[in-house]
């Protein structure tokens, strides 16, 4: 489970044998590469990356709630607070991996404001796509703006977070902006508000 390398490996013999004997084509992973980026452009020299940058206090109260959910639903009740402090120190270790890791200005990752995928996601797509030297067809286009149309984010509830989780274990916003504007300055990200 530490063994980032053998990780990477398990999974490349793992796609390729899904793709023995079919047409050849494109893999998309999402994941958490960010962490072990070394690793992971080790199995897969020729990957692009497509790195989404959020305001990280907004990202620490929506993982709360994110995983909080989830949990609730397999272990039952979960401890909010407890919750919070753990995704802020999740949060700040990424954070800190982002601002250190030497490869995070390799030119194979495409870095993106999440607010500016918000704000096009088509658009950002197209852009990602020639970032890699291919072409986003206007078929495809289409049929990403039809589906975001008829697929509302909220289609089944309303995802409820607020930035209280984290005042509410003793955090003081404005020291949390503080501590993360190195972040916001490198990346272009400006302070969410949402409550």
């Amino acid at each position: 489970p530490t063994d980032a390398a053998a990780q990477y490996r398990i999974h490349k013999a793992m796609l390729q044998q899904c793709q023995f004997g079919r047409p050849p084509k494109y893999w998309v992973l999402k994941g958490f590469h960010s962490v072990r980026l070394a690793e992971m452009f080790a199995a897969y020299p020729d990957a692009r990356l497509v790195w989404l940058h959020r305001d990280p206090v907004q990202v620490a109260a929506s993982r709360t709630m994110m995983m909080a959910d989830i949990l609730e639903g397999i272990v039952g009740p979960v401890d909010l607070k407890a919750a919070a402090r753990t995704h802020l120190e999740l949060t700040r270790a990424s954070i800190a991996n982002t601002m250190s890791n030497p490869l995070v200005d390799d030119p194979r990752i495409l870095h993106v404001r999440y607010t500016d995928f918000l704000a096009d996601p088509v658009g950002t797509v197209g852009r990602y796509y020639q970032f890699c030297g291919r072409t986003l067809t206007v078929a495809a286009q289409t049929a990403m703006r039809d589906y975001l149309a008829h697929n509302k984010g909220d289609r089944h509830g309303k995802f409820r977070y607020s930035t209280t989780l984290l005042t509410d274990i003793g955090e003081d916003l404005g020291a949390l902006h503080k501590e993360f504007r190195p972040f916001r300055e490198r990346f272009g990200v400006e302070i969410e508000t949402r409550d």
